[in-house]
C-alpha cells in the first residue's frame, strides 16, 4: 500500500486504527505492571483515590456523612465463605472415645463455653466402656462425661472437662424456624480426620420423621454433623437418623440445664 496515494478520509481512518491499537497496547501494559508492582506502589494508588473521594465531598455534609462515602464492600465467594464456616465449626467438633483408647465411638459437637456437648446416645449406650475421654480440634485429651437423660432421646449431653482449654470453641445452633428446602448445606464426617460433603436439604421434619432433616449428603459416622454454610450447626447423625437413611439427620436443640452427672451412658 503507497500512503502517498491515500485519499484524505483513508488518512483520518488509518489514523484513528494506530490510535485505538496503541490505546489498547497502552491498557494491557499498563494492567500488566501494576499486577507485579509492590505493594507500596498499589497502595499509594488506592491513598490518592480515597484523597480524592474525600475531598469532593460538600462541606456542608457532617462527619459521619464524609466517613460513610469512604467504605468499602468486601464480596465474598461462596467456596471462601464455606472454607471459613467449615474451619470456624471444626473447633467445636470433638470425637470421643473410651479412656486410653484412640476407637472413635461417636463424634460429637461443643455447644456453649462451659464444654457442654451433645453426641449420639446409641452408640454411646453400646459401647462397652465405663469411662470416656473428648479429643478436642487441637488434639488435647480432657474427661467427658456423658449425663444420665430420657432412653428415648436420641441426642446423649455430654459435660467434657474443658477447663482454661482454648483449643475449642462452642458451635451456633441453627434456628430451625429459618431452615428451608434447598438450602445448602455442609457435612462433616470421618472416624478419624474431618471429610466434608455438601448438599441441600431434601426435606424438613413432618409427622412422618419428627425430629429427623434429610439432606441430599449422606453421613454413616455416628454423629457426624450437618450445617449451613454460614458456619449454624443443624443436626447430627444418631441411632434414630440412622434408621431412617443415610441422609437423615436429628435436629439438635439447646441442652436442658445441667443434671446429675454420671460415666455411665443411660441405656437406649
Amino acid at each position: 500500500m503507497n500512503l502517498e496515494q491515500l485519499t484524505k478520509h483513508q488518512i483520518v481512518l488509518l489514523t484513528l486504527l494506530v490510535s485505538f491499537v496503541t490505546s489498547i497496547a497502552t491498557g494491557i501494559v499498563t494492567v500488566s505492571l501494576m499486577d507485579q508492582a509492590p505493594a507500596g506502589v498499589t497502595r499509594v494508588v488506592n491513598q490518592i483515590v480515597e484523597h480524592t473521594v474525600q475531598t469532593v465531598i460538600p462541606a456542608t455534609q457532617s462527619a459521619s456523612a464524609a466517613a460513610a462515602t469512604t467504605e468499602k464492600t468486601v464480596v465474598v465467594k461462596d467456596d471462601d465463605l464455606t472454607a471459613q464456616s467449615i474451619a470456624t465449626v471444626q473447633k467445636s467438633i470433638v470425637r470421643i472415645v473410651a479412656a486410653g483408647d484412640d476407637t472413635l465411638i461417636t463424634r460429637g459437637v461443643i455447644v456453649d463455653s462451659k464444654g457442654t456437648a451433645v453426641a449420639d446416645r446409641s452408640s454411646l449406650a453400646a459401647s462397652s466402656a465405663t469411662s470416656f475421654e473428648a479429643i478436642l480440634a487441637s488434639g488435647d485429651r480432657v474427661p467427658a462425661t456423658v449425663r444420665s437423660g430420657s432412653a428415648s432421646s436420641s441426642v446423649a449431653v455430654v459435660d467434657i472437662s474443658v477447663g482454661t482449654s482454648t483449643g475449642f470453641a462452642a458451635a451456633t445452633l441453627a434456628s430451625a424456624g429459618k431452615l428451608a428446602l434447598g438450602q445448602s448445606v455442609i457435612a462433616i464426617t470421618g472416624a478419624g480426620s474431618d471429610r466434608v460433603g455438601s448438599g441441600v436439604i431434601a426435606s424438613l421434619p413432618d409427622k412422618d420423621s419428627p425430629g429427623l432433616i434429610d439432606a441430599t449428603v449422606a453421613a454413616q459416622t455416628p454423629g457426624a454433623l450437618l450445617m449451613t454454610i454460614f458456619g449454624e450447626v443443624i443436626g447430627i447423625t444418631t441411632g434414630d437418623s440412622a434408621q431412617a437413611g443415610a441422609t437423615f439427620y436429628t435436629v439438635l436443640a439447646a441442652p436442658s440445664a445441667p443434671a446429675a452427672a454420671t460415666s455411665t451412658p443411660a441405656s437406649p
